[in-house]
């Protein structure tokens, strides 16, 4: 939890509106949600909460427990739920706002991270699968991410292998399957008295990973067991992405068991390089809604947005246009500042002494100075300003957008 110098703030300001105006444009109307929830309403969508995993307070008037929110979903699935209950499917929905993990592997506990997320509520299937993965591709796209992976898995497949097993036993193997430890897998599966078909098929998923291959090889591996229709209903998906041209490059993994326990069909990751974790995620929860006593298919996804602007941190260094207008010359200044504003330009007037040290410290790219015939304008930079010439007040904002 930190906080955002301007710079910062306007970067991630400007890649919030960006993926939020996308998925307006897909037909995803945004809602807002309380940054605290009711536990019960988080436990509901997440199953049982370590208390070390969130931020626990009591409600003084109620004596009911409440947390920082650790994910969006729940709350979206109540708000549908409850007062959304009666419109017509599917609900496509969009939200903005932060979220609390506590990172007990990492010297900092507390992550605040700020997401933009989508959620399509009352269908199923592949192309609906298909349409949260394009719309976040897309919004990333739209905010300058040009290289990254998508990687896809299935929260069904390693979750079918070990469905009747001891919560206990089936931690530890989601664990080794998380870390694709394939010895400490198989010490595991061993010591839980697993049936050697059982082994074989866990073991395999270890090293199932990479492109439109893994799916014929997973074939000999995993065809007689209950993961085998999460398989084909991923390489449908797969086939679908490549037809649409969605993401340049897709990685597979049969194995990846990314919140086991909430996904239920195809999950996707972007990764791009920079934040060593992913840009944006999501995938199919159709278990979810029936825990709100309203059942029905749902996927959705969130984009990191403090991910997002790491990934992009190049692109996004270089600081809009903003003018520092030189005073003096009332009126003069009062017409460049009323015509740039017009323009949405942000701008400001200093005195002609102080205007290059400010405009360098608060990162404005322009200095405007009037004259009896227009305006002389700089462009401000490390070294000397450079002189652009002498512009109208009719040319001011179209000459500092050049």
């Amino acid at each position: 939890m930190r906080d955002l110098l301007p710079a910062e703030a306007e970067a991630q300001g400007r890649l919030a509106a960006c993926v939020l105006e996308v998925f307006e444009l897909h037909g995803y109307q945004q809602v807002s949600v309380p940054a605290f929830e009711y536990a019960d309403v988080l436990e509901r969508g997440l199953g049982t909460i370590d208390p070390t995993s969130v931020l626990r307070f009591v409600e003084p008037e109620t004596g009911e427990v409440v947390a920082l929110r650790p994910d969006m979903t729940p709350q979206v699935a109540r708000l549908v739920s409850t007062r959304l209950g009666d419109q017509p499917s599917p609900a496509r929905l969009s939200y903005r706002g932060s979220v609390l993990r506590r990172q007990h592997e990492r010297a900092r506990h507390d992550q605040q991270a700020l997401q933009a997320g989508i959620e399509l509520i009352g269908a199923g299937g592949t192309q609906s699968d298909l349409e949260v993965i394009s719309v976040c591709v897309t919004a990333a796209r739209a905010a300058g991410l040009e290289t990254f992976v998508l990687d896809l898995g299935h929260g069904g497949i390693a979750t079918s292998l070990l469905d009747g097993l001891l919560p206990s036993v089936r931690k530890d193997l989601v664990e080794s399957l998380s870390l694709k430890d394939g010895s400490e897998l198989a010490r595991r599966a061993v010591a839980a008295k697993l049936s050697p078909d059982l082994r074989e098929a866990l073991s395999r998923l270890v090293g199932l990973q990479g492109g439109v291959e893994v799916f014929g090889i997973a074939r000999g591996a995993l065809e007689a067991t209950p993961a085998w229709p999460h398989v084909q209903e991923l390489q449908r998906l797969y086939e679908a992405i490549m037809e649409s041209g969605v993401a340049p490059k897709i990685v597979v993994d049969l194995g990846e068991t990314r919140a086991a326990a909430y996904y239920t069909g195809p999950t996707f990751q972007i990764l791009a390089e920079g934040p060593g974790q992913a840009v944006a995620s999501g995938g199919r929860y159709d278990a979810l809604y029936g825990l709100f006593g309203a059942a029905r298919p749902a996927a959705g996804a969130a984009i990191q947005l403090d991910h997002l602007r790491w990934a992009l941190r190049d692109t996004l260094e270089e600081a809009r246009e903003r003018v520092v207008v030189e005073s003096g010359e009332k009126s003069a200044e009062k017409e460049a500042l009323t015509a740039l504003r017009e323009a949405r330009i942000p701008c400001i007037s200093i005195s002609k002494a102080e205007a290059l040290d400010y405009a360098r410290a608060w990162r404005y790219s322009h200095i405007a100075r009037p004259l009896g015939v227009g305006f002389r304008l700089f462009r401000v930079g490390p070294k000397q300003p450079e002189d652009l010439g002498i512009v109208t007040l009719e040319q001011l904002p179209s000459r500092i957008r050049t």
